[in-house]
């Protein structure tokens, strides 16, 4: 039998009382992300594919079914980081335990620790307003129907929707912000069910879901294409997208590395400028402008989408200086003006997709081509 992580299922008994509270007996199957075949546990510490034999460990309950290939993210050491953190914050209430993660950076100074941590624990009120409004429709028919949240990172989404009801199972890269998501949503009145994943890879079976939101995930993956082709094949016919991300030519900085222009140079320039700009790292960073977007969800997907210019929440401003704040308003005033519509969406700050899937050519279902979110 193949053992995707080596040694990975032999990690420290110590954590045991931690694997135990975030297992969760799914009511929803995760499947191979090779060959998308049925995965049988293996005790709370691994997990493995009746079909091909390849072997998951397994961290906190939550199974890795990350494949190798190039990433953002070093794989084994964020499992240790998050085997980590189940030993070291049981203890240690929520906010610190958030807390624990940012101060295992040995870059970051004590404010930046502060401030991160104060938007992670304010982020499930933040989107409170998101879940009851724009992504309302994507968020599933109950608890034998959860939306996907593809890139869930701390789970603060999917803990806002568990607080109003609308369960979602999560998908992220970093298995030591799932351990974290499991706290966050189980706080939230939700039950926790997550799997560690490439995008591009998803493990889950075609139609699986009818309803998938990612928010700020398309512009870090490796490959948009084989990330939107995945959400569209897990996706069954009717079911919905909600998509958000940054703008590639903003006439804001770029909000990542906070560096003005980025976007506006050809590509094989904007890393070599950032570094030069800030002294910051820009892999893994590759903002779409609004008509990339569209060219690829025609390309890679079967959803009939439509792009819209987001507000401000009124939650964000409240945290702006008041000078930023007051140009934030004047924004949201002037932003449904339809006739500003094709100015936002070519230099607004950051755009939003909608929409919803056709059926597979052949499937027999009548679902107009041009259906609308």
């Amino acid at each position: 039998m193949k053992l995707d992580e080596p040694g990975g299922a032999d990690h420290a008994r110590g954590a045991a009382s931690e694997t135990i509270r975030f297992a969760t007996p799914a009511p929803f199957a995760w499947c191979c992300p090779r060959c998308r075949g049925a995965l049988a546990a293996e005790g709370l510490d691994a997990t493995a594919c009746a079909a091909c034999g390849t072997r998951y460990a397994c961290v906190g309950g939550i199974p890795d079914l990350r494949l190798p290939g190039p990433s953002w993210i070093d794989h084994e050491a964020d499992r240790a980081l998050a085997r980590r953190w189940l030993a070291e914050t049981a203890d240690l209430d929520l906010e610190a335990a958030v807390r624990w993660i940012y101060a295992s950076r040995p870059d970051w100074d004590a404010e930046r620790i502060a401030r991160r941590t104060r938007e992670v624990m304010r982020g499930p009120a933040r989107l409170a307003d998101d879940v009851a409004g724009w992504l309302a429709p994507c968020l599933g028919g109950g608890p034998d129907d959860p939306f996907l949240d593809v890139g869930c990172g701390n789970g603060t989404l999917l803990a806002a929707a568990a607080a109003a009801g609308r369960p979602g199972i999560g998908i992220d890269v970093s298995m030591a912000w799932l351990v974290v998501a499991a706290r966050m949503i189980a706080e939230h009145g939700g039950h926790p069910v997550l799997a560690c994943a490439m995008a591009e890879a998803l493990p889950l079976a075609d139609g699986a879901v009818g309803g998938v939101v990612s928010l700020d995930v398309i512009e870090h993956v490796g490959d948009p294409a084989g990330y939107l082709r995945e959400i569209s094949r897990v996706t069954r016919a009717g079911g919905r997208l909600a998509l958000a991300t940054p703008n590639r030519f903003s006439l804001t900085a770029e909000p990542h590395v906070f560096v003005w222009g980025v976007g506006w140079l050809p590509r094989p320039l904007q890393a070599r400028y950032v570094r030069w700009r800030s002294g910051k790292s820009y892999d893994y960073n590759r903002l779409l402008s609004t008509r990339e977007a569209m060219r690829l969800l025609r390309r890679c997907t079967r959803f009939d989408a439509r792009l819209v210019v987001p507000p401000v929440s009124e939650h964000d401003i409240a945290q702006f200086p008041e000078g930023r704040a007051r140009l934030a308003r004047l924004y949201n005033r002037l932003a449904p003006v339809r006739a500003l519509r094709p100015l936002f969406l070519a230099v607004g700050p950051f755009f939003r997709a909608v929409g919803i899937r056709r059926p597979d050519a052949g499937s027999g279902s009548g679902q107009h081509r041009t259906a609308r979110p």
